[in-house]
């Protein structure tokens, strides 16, 4: 799968439903994918749902491939493993790091780096 579909296999299901569907409609397009940049560090959070919030662990995933938002960097820049992803974001925020395989995922909300959210499908 490319960024633009591991992104919406994602969010349907790992966001509320009407937010779900918005974001993978606006994922198809660039100036979609600038918007939901431009939306991780207001919009993301309070879509996702209750039950996909982990406890912090993010040793399982140190070393699988991820895909990297943010506005900085662009709409699914691909990393190799999940932990140079994370080195590479840890002075930043208003992020998602998603894997690969769209199975997990970690927000990181603007202004608020202590409360980053480990979501699992």
């Amino acid at each position: 799968m490319n960024a633009q579909e591991v992104f919406a296999h994602f969010v349907s299901r790992v966001l509320l439903a009407e937010k779900a569907e918005r974001f993978t409609s606006l994922s198809t397009t660039k100036q979609g994918q600038q918007k939901i940049l431009e939306g991780l560090c207001h919009q993301f959070e309070p879509a996702i749902r209750p039950s996909a919030i982990r406890t912090r662990n993010y040793e399982p995933l140190k070393n699988r491939p991820c895909f990297v938002f943010s506005a900085p960097m662009g709409f699914g820049v691909p990393f190799n493993t999940f932990g140079e992803a994370y080195d590479k974001l840890s002075i930043e925020d208003s992020w998602l790091i998603v894997l690969t395989d769209a199975s997990a995922g970690i927000h990181r909300p603007e202004v608020r780096w202590d409360d980053e959210k480990l979501i699992v499908v």
